[in-house]
């Protein structure tokens, strides 16, 4: 046999080699990220929004597929900057009740693409559409002044505002074992302000304080663990 015809016989078994290893490890990956696949997924999310509120939330999915769950959260959204304030004439809201927050449910679909093994880790491309369930009620503190003295307290209540709003997750999420995160960006309609321009005291509605966020965006990171 020839040099030329023993050079083209190297160069096919190399060709050969590489393929099987690429498919070996492909096979690998894939196996890697099926392995942990299981029914039950439970996840804790922290997010910040243009709002200037954050969320917390508590989750369970139960995956029908390993690209599709159904299931539900928990949560709690709190403003932590001041946007505006409710004052009048010898009194004015309590310091803490002008920042709304409210408890909510939120039912969601998980929807997650085929996963691509990077080392340890299945990378997938993550989307969570789900409704927030707001409690239709809020009821503030406020105070009644003379000078600068509080004198008296007094409650207000509203059953009235936007309680009910549409949200989206979209991100990466990174499996590892059992054991997952996803970090991406928020989308909402939740007005924060909407119950609150609902109140008012003293003949003063309390719409002019507060301004409407009808859009609402930002960054989450969720950490999630499969059983």
């Amino acid at each position: 046999m020839g040099m030329i015809e023993k050079t083209l016989m190297n160069r096919k078994q190399l060709v050969l080699f590489l393929l099987l290893s690429i498919a070996s490890l492909m096979h690998g990956q894939n196996k890697n990220s099926d392995e942990y696949f299981t029914h039950h997924r439970a996840s804790i999310t922290g997010a910040l929004t243009t709002s200037d509120a954050y969320q917390l939330q508590f989750s369970y999915h139960y995956m029908f597929w390993k690209y599709f769950g159904v299931g539900g959260s928990f949560g709690w959204w709190k403003n932590w900057y001041e946007d505006g304030r409710a004052s009048g004439s010898n009194w004015s809201i309590d310091d803490d009740d002008n920042k709304p927050g409210n408890l909510y449910l939120r039912p969601s679909v998980m929807l997650k693409s085929p996963a691509i093994g990077i080392g340890q880790f299945a990378l997938s491309v993550y989307a969570e559409p789900g409704i927030m369930l707001n409690v239709p009620y809020q009821r503030v503190c406020i105070e009644k002044t003379t000078g600068l003295i509080v004198t008296d307290y007094d409650y207000i209540s509203t059953n009235k505002g936007q309680w009910f709003a549409m949200d989206i997750h979209l991100g990466i999420n990174a499996d590892i074992g059992p054991c997952g995160f996803s970090v991406g960006y928020l989308m909402s309609n939740l007005d924060i302000y909407s119950q609150y321009r609902h109140l008012s005291y003293d003949g003063i509605s309390f719409s002019k304080f507060y301004p409407m966020h009808p859009f609402m965006q930002g960054a989450y990171l969720t950490l999630s663990y499969n059983f």
